[in-house]
């Protein structure tokens, strides 16, 4: 039997509205790590940026109090060891298993990171748009409290399934869209959301940063299906996956779905550069098509 499972109201959650969340689902010891890591990576590439060095993967946004971190993408090409460790857990397993279901793959593993206003908000959009046949989630583990009130994320319940008039909608209602909602987090906690429900953040008003770590999900089928990257790509997503079975606990994962995956592995490192070595970018997200003004979207009128 499995260690961890999500529940029926999880599982109801999501299919329904399109997001749910675990609270406390990252172990004290592993949360302490992922700290560690992102904020390793923010002062190494922090320090890069100032001799003139580009990190691949990174976004340096120049703010109006200085330079400052946007993202880190791939990161599981730098910290391996801790990306998989997060992975493998029993919590990103049980999304594995009971919310994608067989042949679950992991796509991306980035940060993003949130500043103090002024930086950039994340304005309203949906993830990557699919034809919606098989499962695409966009899994948020957060490293720091995201509290009500200070830009944690916003859902529109129930607009997963399809594309959304987001240039009319944010046109119209700013920050309020109809049944908008607010979804605050702590430090350890989960959340899970359809990679098509409309979202986004206000600004940050506390001082300090703010990270996520964001793993997308999907059936190797849904790729395939898709055809927005290679069958190559595809398949060394499935490797990508073997490394987390590898780690796991073989509890976690039905022993009838362990064959649709490769068994013949060389080590996290040579697997993780072969995965690099042959990256295609991601299905972008969508967003409204032109830049849109109202008096508190997308910053609000008191910190204008």
């Amino acid at each position: 039997m499995s260690t961890f499972k999500l529940t029926q109201q999880q599982k109801d959650e999501y299919f329904g509205r399109g997001y749910t969340g675990i609270k406390n689902a990252i172990s004290t010891d592993l949360l302490k790590r992922l700290q560690e890591m992102s904020k390793k990576f923010e002062d190494n590439i922090m320090n890069s940026h100032e001799n003139n060095i580009v990190t691949h993967g990174a976004c340096v946004v120049s703010d109006p109090v200085g330079d400052r971190l946007a993202r880190y993408d791939d990161i599981f090409s730098v910290d391996w060891d801790t990306t998989l460790d997060l992975l493998a857990s029993p919590p990103m397993m049980a999304i594995f298993r009971d919310i994608c279901g067989r042949g679950s793959v992991p796509l991306q593993v980035d940060i993003l990171y949130k500043h103090q206003h002024p930086h950039p908000v994340v304005i309203w959009h949906q993830g990557a748009q699919h034809s919606r046949i098989h499962p695409y989630l966009n899994v948020g583990v957060f490293l720091d409290d995201s509290n009500e009130g200070d830009g944690c994320l916003r859902y529109v319940p129930n607009t997963q399934h399809e594309k959304q008039d987001i240039q009319n909608l944010s046109q119209d209602y700013g920050w309020e869209i109809p049944n908008v909602i607010e979804y605050p987090a702590n430090a350890g906690d989960i959340n899970i959301q359809d990679m098509m429900i409309l979202h986004g953040s206000e600004p940050k008003r506390t001082h300090g940063v703010r990270r996520t770590i964001y793993i997308e999900i999907r059936p190797y089928e849904g790729i395939i299906e898709n055809n927005e990257q290679s069958k190559q790509w595809a398949d060394l997503r499935k490797r990508f996956m073997g490394l987390v079975l590898r780690r796991a606990d073989p509890s976690d994962w039905p022993e009838e779905w362990k064959a649709d995956y490769p068994n013949d592995l060389k080590s996290d490192k040579e697997e993780i550069e072969n995965i690099m070595k042959l990256r295609e970018s991601p299905t972008p997200a969508y967003y409204a098509t032109f830049p849109v003004t109202h008096e508190n979207y997308p910053i609000p009128s008191d910190l204008r």
